[in-house]
């Protein structure tokens, strides 16, 4: 427990310290306040747009967005895993395609999904789940096909049945790299909504971000980045969260 708080404290140390740098290095004039906003501005802005802007309703296209890729993403990437796991033949038939697919420049399709969905939320959370559902597929797969056997066999030889196996043996010890792969595939979900709302004015963080770029507002741009720093923690910790109750 003490090795956990002094971890928590020193990182907070060094957030703080590198905030106070940047807050520092603006107010003094080391910092030209036209290329970047101290961090108390940028919170500062942020709050006004919670209160008497748009922002808590941008912030909430952009939470719905992430929350609904990320979700696909989930339920398809852990069935589709578990599948190639349990049956070998198919996953080594499409491992390679997998692997094709993840490193292939995806989101240069994005005229084609606003040609189905139309310049809607539906096309950004549809091609932002194919941005989580690879990592989430590979992850799982890997996490069940690397559980230790030996824990396999002292499942068998306690006569369990297959639902408590998967429950009390499979699944706690393939739960650190599953969940690894949710994590990784919530970042690139967060790169890919927000780069879509950026690019193609669907509403969200990302088309607030680009207005304030355009009309450099400089103060807006950060603040922008502000909310989608606490997005993200948010997202994190739900999955943390979730990670410490699936291996209990």
């Amino acid at each position: 427990m003490k090795k956990d708080t002094q971890i928590v404290l020193w990182r907070a140390a060094l957030i703080l310290g590198g905030l106070g740098f940047v807050e520092a290095s603006v107010r003094l004039g080391w910092i030209n306040p036209f290329f970047l906003a101290s961090p108390l501005q940028a919170i500062g802005v942020l709050w006004s747009q919670l209160v008497s802007g748009n922002a808590l309703y941008l912030i909430w296209v952009t939470l719905y967005e992430i929350a609904a890729a990320l979700l696909i993403s989930t339920v398809v990437g852990l069935l589709v895993g578990f599948v190639l796991w349990r049956y070998q033949l198919i996953g080594a038939s499409y491992e390679l395609f997998l692997a094709a697919l993840f490193s292939s420049p995806v989101i240069l399709a994005y005229p084609v999904f606003l040609v189905f969905f139309g310049r809607t939320s539906a096309a950004v959370i549809v091609l932002s789940s194919f941005f989580g559902l690879v990592p989430i597929i590979m992850n799982t797969k890997s996490a069940f096909q690397h559980v230790n056997p030996i824990l396999v066999q002292v499942g068998a030889s306690m006569n369990l049945s297959r639902q408590r196996m998967f429950r009390h043996i499979l699944l706690p010890a393939a739960a650190p790299t599953i969940f690894s792969g949710f994590r990784l595939g919530l970042t690139y979900i967060l790169k890919s909504v927000l780069g879509l709302e950026y690019v193609i004015q669907v509403g969200g963080v990302g088309m607030w971000l680009s207005d304030a770029a355009f009309r450099f507002e400089v103060g807006e741009v950060y603040a922008g980045l502000v909310g989608t720093t606490l997005l993200s923690i948010l997202f994190l910790f739900m999955i943390n969260h979730a990670e410490m109750k699936v291996r209990k």
